[in-house]
């Protein structure tokens, strides 16, 4: 389970061309599936509520019958269109094939590729609102583009990567920043070791902090009163995930969804199945992504935290409990070296102040990027590469 970032857009070209070049082999991230279930409670989804509707009979019906409306309207010639008689055939000959319509009648029944059941009525699908999910075309980038990429064998191959090819002599870990202290003539960095509790005190020309903020705000550091209430007033995310082992890919066995993501309004947030180890024995199901408040789940203990989504997920999948082998959960406002999950927010204002030199340090987290929201590895690439770019015109400065 990636507990943090999981999947990388196609047009992500700064992180997707360090994979290329730093050789991180990478497996396409499965977005959507055909057949993954909506299931809203209550009254949210009018006659459709409280039970589960695959996506593609949803995509099957809702364009079926809206296309069944279109042609009928062309037959009686009610559809004023800017088309001479031989392109609306050719429209309808169309809206015949992308609908799944009878050739003949222009009627929507049930076909084979949609699944077993009558269709729904066009009526309960919009009123469900299950169809302002659908695109013409996937998004550029966001959590719905298409293609999708993830690291094999999980997003830190990437670090490691890195690692690699920066060497160890260049890279000191287990260090608990103490303190920053800039003078006009350099920086002094002090810290401790995490394992033997020694402090170590180097110094720097210029030093590019790329902490997250929620630390930056409380260390101990000397950075300009503008710059510092800049950084206090980033919000992070109180992120959360929760990942559920199974003895089962369930999913697969029995109802044939491979990758994807549950749609419902459950207090899940979002569930999704994994893109990779296809029918192999046991899998790994992202029970809960929430970006937001889930009650009070963020103070409870782990085991309650699984229940809660064990309760929840099997309303979908009754399976899921019998199935269930561990879980394992992580709240990234709970993770020391965190405090949050992302600097929430797009403020422009905020990132002009937040990418300024402060004399010989330069804020270079993911939450001054200025290209890609800061919640994507894209927005960290891009940060650091305006703090190196920041940093070389202040040193040519003098």
């Amino acid at each position: 389970m990636n507990v943090g970032p999981w999947r990388i857009p196609y047009s992500h070209t700064g992180v997707l061309g360090y994979c290329k070049e730093l050789g991180v082999p990478l497996q396409v991230f499965l977005n959507e599936s055909d057949a993954s279930y909506f299931y809203y409670e209550g009254t949210a989804a009018g006659p459709l509520s409280n039970r589960r509707v695959r996506l593609r009979e949803v995509k099957a019906d809702l364009t079926g019958q809206i296309n069944e409306l279109l042609i009928k309207a062309l037959d009686q010639h009610e559809l004023d269109v800017p088309l001479d008689a031989e392109d609306q055939d050719r429209l309808k000959t169309f809206l015949v094939r992308q609908g799944y319509l009878d050739s003949t009648t222009h009627d929507y029944s049930a076909f084979e590729n949609r699944g077993e059941g009558d269709p729904y009525a066009l009526a309960d699908l919009l009123q469900a609102g299950f169809g302002n999910r659908l695109r013409s075309v996937p998004a550029i980038e966001g959590t719905t583009a298409a293609p999708m990429f993830q690291p094999i064998g999980g997003m830190d191959q990437i670090s490691k990567a890195f690692q690699r090819a920066l060497g160890p002599q260049r890279i000191t870990l287990n260090a608990d920043v103490q303190s920053v202290h800039q003078s006009d003539t350099g920086v002094r960095v002090v810290y401790r070791d995490t394992r033997s509790g020694d402090a170590t005190e180097v110094t720097a020309d210029y030093v590019i902090v790329a902490l997250p903020l929620t630390m930056v705000s409380g260390l101990d550091i000397n950075l300009s009163d503008e710059l510092m209430q800049a950084v206090k007033d980033v919000t992070y995310s109180n992120s959360a995930k929760i990942g559920l082992a199974m003895k089962r890919r369930f999913w697969e066995d029995d109802d044939q969804i491979f990758g994807g993501h549950l749609y419902s309004n459950l207090p899940i947030g979002e569930f999704s199945y994994p893109s990779y180890d296809y029918f192999t024995k046991k899998g790994v199901l992202l029970g809960l992504y929430s970006n937001g408040p889930i009650g009070d789940l963020i103070d409870q203990p782990i085991q309650a935290r699984i229940e809660h989504v064990l309760t929840q997920t099997s309303k979908v999948h009754p399976q899921i409990r019998p199935e269930f082998e561990s879980g394992y959960a992580v709240f990234w406002k709970k993770v020391p070296y965190n405090l949050g999950g992302y600097a929430s927010g797009r403020n422009p204002a905020r990132r002009r102040t937040l990418s300024k030199v402060d004399n010989r340090i330069v804020i270079g987290s993911a939450a001054t990027a200025p290209r890609s929201q800061p919640d994507w590895q894209e927005g960290a690439v891009a940060a650091g590469w305006q703090a190196l770019e920041s940093v070389h015109e202040r040193a040519m400065r003098g």
